[in-house]
């Protein structure tokens, strides 16, 4: 079974800073990542897998539709993009771990990157928010705050490096 993502690569690079010639091999993964480390803590393992079944079956609709759209998406979006910005510049294979260097452009270094991952770790984090006041309004069967595996959390902690 393919693996069901909630963001088509092509959304980031159309609404982000990423640009459309970044090999897809080089950040999918990120998206993936995002969904099993902050998207399932957050609407815990019922209601992810849900969606999940949903997406696959094409039968999204109301609600989950609504929930999707407006924060799933979002989340998946730029926590994906703030975990990739923070690798971008790395390639391991065979030869060993290489920072990549292109001719004629200044590379930017690990606090400025970090700082940019930051402003799409708090873009995540806004929308989390929002989706904590939309999940107290609409009640959910499947979005339980305890459960036997993933819980739901109130509180992810993501990397942001301003706190204001």
């Amino acid at each position: 079974m393919a693996e069901i993502l909630f963001i088509k690569p092509e959304e980031i690079t159309k609404t982000s800073i990423l640009g459309g010639n970044v090999d897809i091999d080089k950040y999918l993964f990120c998206i993936n990542s995002a969904q099993i480390t902050v998207l399932e803590p957050l609407l815990g393992s019922e209601l992810y897998n849900k969606i999940v079944n949903d997406i696959e079956n094409n039968n999204l609709t109301g609600v989950y539709l609504d929930l999707f759209d407006s924060y799933i998406k979002p989340i998946t979006k730029n926590e994906s993009l703030a975990q990739y910005i923070e690798i971008s510049s790395y390639t391991l294979n065979n030869g060993g771990l290489f920072k990549h260097a292109p001719e004629n452009v200044e590379i930017v270094d690990k606090d400025e990157a970090q700082f940019l991952a930051g402003k799409y770790h708090n873009l995540a984090d806004m929308h989390i928010k929002r989706f904590e006041k939309f999940i107290c309004k609409n009640k959910i069967k499947e979005y339980k705050t305890i459960q036997d595996e993933v819980n739901a959390q109130k509180d992810i902690t993501l990397k942001a490096g301003w706190l204001l």
